[in-house]
């Protein structure tokens, strides 16, 4: 079994568990609070914290406030909150909050950009002025910086910041002296506070090294990764100390058909948007490298493709954060996976160098007349911030919405997300977040989304993922969030779950392509002769596998990261599948969201339930 693509079990957690029970009698019904007692908590290095300015949120240590439950454990940037861009621009709300945070020597700063002036509001569709408005609306990152003329030392801490806030908006208490009040106290609207959040460092859903934890790959476990000599859950999916693993493959590329034929049979090429590392080359994927630094397309209907606009986007609104006084933050600049390695005074490949080029490959195998729209978010270490994360998919979701009738060169079909983070915030907050906004406008255009559950064997709700308990319109498809299944078809160990996983999907030891200009520092055990290069003799010597030389072009990797674009390619499978039904009611050229919510709905619930 490489998927199981559970019953349609609508947004009644009733019904879900009923339609559960029927395709499998023996399976114990959810518990809607089950994971509150999962005690997964995330575990990243020290030195990724402190590269990417961001704190771990302890709730033993955590500020707290009146009327707010005790958080969850997550991690966030320590000098950003994000906040909706309406409330940005109100002046008093801003001014008002500036004179909460004056007594702790701290003040927010605004963006200075306009995302109305960048959102065309002029198309005379009202759901399109309404999806525009909500876009516009979207959380951006507002910066802390020390108050100036301040006389004492300021520690700048994100959730200590937003406490503040909260306990500003506090309801008065009726047995305080109203008279021995401080006359200037500032009050707060606890509604419009309550739209403000941290900004989460989110990881790619990979297994990176046999341990549990002390690595990125969808969040760590809790509790350190000495097994005491037993093999942890990841032991069994990596080589040589590395998740990826150097393959060597003899079959050429899944036949791809002509951009013209896919005109006549389909109306077009199915779109698959994949926001992660970028992508570098390789020739299945048509990318090769441009001699500047970065790649290009290879030929004119290259099966990747890059948006400059969205890429422009997102790298302003982060230059914008660093340069008045998020440090450090790192800000990307284009759409191309690097650097290789962090450290390159000793060579070894970033955490998620090649995760997006590997992904790409799935699709490419599983559905080679798909185009895949390869936007960079998160940088080879396999950290994302949610800020760029939303305003890469505020964007994406702008292009499809402006879109004019017959622009085919706009439409997205498919979101593929493989990565996510744990919230401190209860599902009921998580609804109202500015990442759970965005994908709604996303899925109310026909964008089917697809996300990555994480790699934590954990119960514990993982985000985006965890969205896929969210309730829709109807006649739109929910999220489909995507856990992993070994070879042989079981749950692999690594594997999120809980009833927010609603798909499974081959993510165990996966073949995929992989950029082939890598060749890291390690070397093989053994080599002979040991120059490697012996006059007159060829091939050059003998040597044992090297472990991170990848100019084969392909390597074996795990993680529910691969299920996802699986899964997605599935998708596309049933789009193409139903645009050559008779009739032609559901071809890809059919302009407008309705055709794009019936698309999307027709292919949800036509991909069948176990392959």
């Amino acid at each position: 079994m490489k998927s199981l693509f559970e019953p349609r079990r609508g947004h009644d957690e009733a019904a879900r568990n009923q339609a559960a029970a029927e395709q499998n009698p023996d399976r114990e019904e959810w518990d809607e609070d089950e994971d509150e007692d999962d005690d997964s908590s995330p575990v990243l290095p020290a030195g990724l914290l402190d590269r990417h300015g961001a704190l771990v949120l302890d709730p033993a240590r955590a500020a707290a406030v009146a009327g707010y439950p005790p958080p969850r454990p997550t991690v966030y940037r320590a000098t950003t909150l994000l906040v909706p861009d309406d409330l940005l621009k109100n002046q008093d709300f801003i001014g008002a909050v500036n004179k909460v945070l004056k007594p702790i020597g701290i003040e927010l700063i605004p963006p200075e950009r306009d995302v109305d002036e960048e959102l065309d509001t002029s198309d005379p569709d009202q759901e399109v002025l309404e999806e525009l408005a909500e876009l516009a609306r979207l959380p951006r990152p507002a910066v802390l910086v020390p108050l100036p003329g301040y006389r004492r030392p300021v520690t700048i801490d994100a959730w200590a910041v937003l406490q503040t806030l909260r306990a500003a908006a506090a309801p008065a208490n009726p047995d305080r002296d109203e008279a021995a009040a401080d006359q200037d106290e500032v009050r707060l609207d606890r509604e419009l506070v309550d739209l403000i959040g941290l900004e989460h460092l989110l990881t790619g859903s990979t297994v990176m090294t046999g341990s549990p934890s002390g690595s990125p790959g969808g969040g760590g476990i809790g509790g350190g990764s000495d097994n005491g000599g037993l093999p942890g859950i990841n032991d069994s999916y990596v080589f040589s100390g590395d998740g990826r693993t150097p393959v060597m493959v003899l079959a050429n590329p899944p036949k791809r058909r002509s951009e013209d034929e896919c005109d006549t049979d389909y109306g077009r090429r199915p779109v698959v948007a994949v926001l992660d590392t970028g992508v570098r080359a390789h020739p299945w994927l048509d990318m090769i490298p441009d001699g500047a630094g970065g790649y290009m397309p290879s030929i004119p209907d290259s099966f990747v493709a890059t948006d400059p606009n969205i890429q422009r986007e997102i790298f302003r609104e982060s230059q914008w954060a660093a340069n008045a006084g998020s440090t450090p933050r790192r800000v990307i600049r284009d759409a191309w996976d690097k650097p290789v390695a962090d450290n390159p005074l000793t060579g070894e490949l970033n955490e998620a160098l090649g995760h997006s080029t590997f992904i790409a490959g799935i699709l490419r195998q599983v559905a080679p007349d798909a185009t895949v729209l390869a936007v960079r978010v998160m940088g080879s270490d396999d950290i994302l911030y949610e800020s760029d994360l939303i305003c890469g998919l505020r964007h994406l979701a702008k292009r499809i919405a402006i879109a004019q009738p017959g622009d085919l060169a706009a439409e997205v079909d498919v979101l593929s997300l493989s990565v996510g983070y744990y919230s401190e915030s209860s599902p009921a907050q998580m609804a109202s977040s500015g990442l759970w906004r965005v994908i709604k406008v996303l899925i109310s255009l026909g964008v089917v989304v697809l996300v990555a559950a994480g790699n934590s064997a954990s119960r514990r709700r993982f985000y985006p993922a965890a969205f896929a308990l969210e309730p829709v319109p109807p006649g739109q498809v929910p999220v489909i969030s995507e856990g992993a299944l070994n070879v042989n078809g079981t749950k692999a160990m690594f594997s999120n779950d809980g009833h927010w996983v609603t798909s499974w999907a081959a993510g165990a030891h996966v073949l995929s392509t992989y950029p082939v200009d890598i060749d890291g520092s390690r070397a093989p055990e053994l080599r002979t002769p040991v120059n490697r290069d012996p006059a007159g003799q060829w091939p050059q010597g003998k040597e044992a596998l090297d472990p991170d030389d990848f100019s084969a072009g392909f390597a074996l990797w795990s993680g529910t990261s691969f299920s996802a674009p699986y899964g997605a390619a599935l998708v596309v499978k049933e789009l193409l599948a139903d645009a050559q039904a008779a009739g032609g009611a559901l071809r890809l050229n059919l302009p407008g969201k309705a055709a794009r919510r019936a698309r999307a709905e027709a292919a949800y619930n036509n991909v069948p339930t176990i392959i």
